[in-house]
């Protein structure tokens, strides 16, 4: 399964279309913050992830140094109102840092970051198999970003979830929020 997830508004707004075959998504991030809440909706769903401040522990500095990870960048994840899952990062030692993705039902999902030449990628793991990929092209146009996430087939049943997480993984990595500039960019 193939899902495009095209940001469609910059600057003051964060606006997304999430497309993929029988699979359509409104997303929305934070306007003036990425602790904002995020927001993917298809008309009938509502997928919302809220921002949790992670406990005190978790922002001491070399903890990974004894054997503890810092988990940050939490945020709630709730489909129609019920509780279904969250979204951290884990910092497990130096340069070992991953995503987790964490859902009531039972399954977790690290999510490994990676950027090469003028792309992002980002390989989502359940376990020791990969299950998806997810692929930013860095050279855009006024700060919209175009994603792509490549699901496997035995996974798409979870498209809407790791869809959600290109949202979250964009707000922290790739929104420029209040800009005014209009142009080409290439990092």
């Amino acid at each position: 399964m193939i899902i495009k997830i095209s940001q469609t508004s910059s600057n003051i707004k964060q606006s997304y279309d999430i497309q993929g075959a029988n699979f359509s998504y409104v997303g929305n991030t934070g306007s003036v913050s990425r602790l904002q809440s995020i927001t993917m909706s298809d008309g009938s769903n509502i997928l919302k992830g809220v921002y949790s401040v992670s406990k005190w522990y978790n922002y001491i500095p070399l903890r990974y140094l004894f054997g503890a990870a810092n988990l940050t960048q939490q945020f709630l994840l709730y489909k129609n109102d019920d509780v279904c899952g969250s979204i951290v990062f884990s910092r497990n030692g130096l340069y070992k840092n991953c995503y987790v993705i964490a859902l009531d039902i039972g399954e977790i999902f690290h999510c490994y970051c990676r950027s090469v030449g003028s792309f992002d990628y980002v390989s989502i793991y359940r376990e020791d198999t990969q299950i998806a990929l997810v692929e930013t092209c860095l050279s855009v146009k006024d700060y919209k970003y175009t994603h792509s996430l490549y699901i496997t087939d035995d996974y798409g049943k979870y498209a809407d979830f790791l869809s959600f997480f290109v949202l979250y993984y964009a707000s922290y990595n790739f929104a420029e929020r209040m800009h005014m500039s209009k142009g080409t960019v290439k990092q």
